[in-house]
């Protein structure tokens, strides 16, 4: 599954673009959260160190990054729709970090993002596999045949 479109999706849907700093941080938050769920770690110490290796920078200015983007979500009196939907979170208190990381990698995950995801490329259907949430040919094969079997 593409974790970096869909989350710079919804965080375009709460008015966040790469013009910040911390979208394309908060983009790579959600991709690593992803592929080390398997480990406990804690955030500022694990997450904030990879992110800053990544963009070349110090962990407060990740967390200063991904803090501004935060603020202006929820400065936003249009997103108080959106960030219900998205978070089911009470608008009134801003959440901390790793809250706001938590419940927007759960929402990614709870919507069945993460079940099924299909390339919009017409050439390449891409199945995502249920048990490694990683593109396997073996279930992409087995997709095919039976895509080939309805469709006839």
């Amino acid at each position: 599954m593409d974790y970096e479109l869909l989350t710079a999706k919804i965080l375009k849907q709460l008015g966040i673009y790469s013009i910040y700093k911390g979208c394309d941080i908060i983009i790579s938050c959600i991709s690593f959260i992803h592929y080390n769920q398997t480990e406990y770690y804690p955030i500022t110490k694990v997450l904030y160190t990879e992110m800053a290796k990544q963009y070349n920078t110090s962990n407060q200015c990740v967390e200063k990054n991904i803090r501004k983007v935060i603020d202006c979500i929820w400065k936003s009196d249009k997103n108080k729709e959106n960030i219900q939907q998205v978070f089911g979170l009470d608008t009134s208190r801003k959440p901390s970090n790793t809250e706001f990381l938590l419940s927007l990698y759960s929402h990614i995950e709870s919507n069945n993002y993460a079940q099924h995801l299909y390339n919009t490329n017409k050439d390449k259907i891409e199945y995502i596999c249920p048990i490694n949430k990683r593109p396997c040919s073996f279930c992409n094969e087995i997709l095919q045949q039976i895509l080939q079997k309805i469709c006839i």
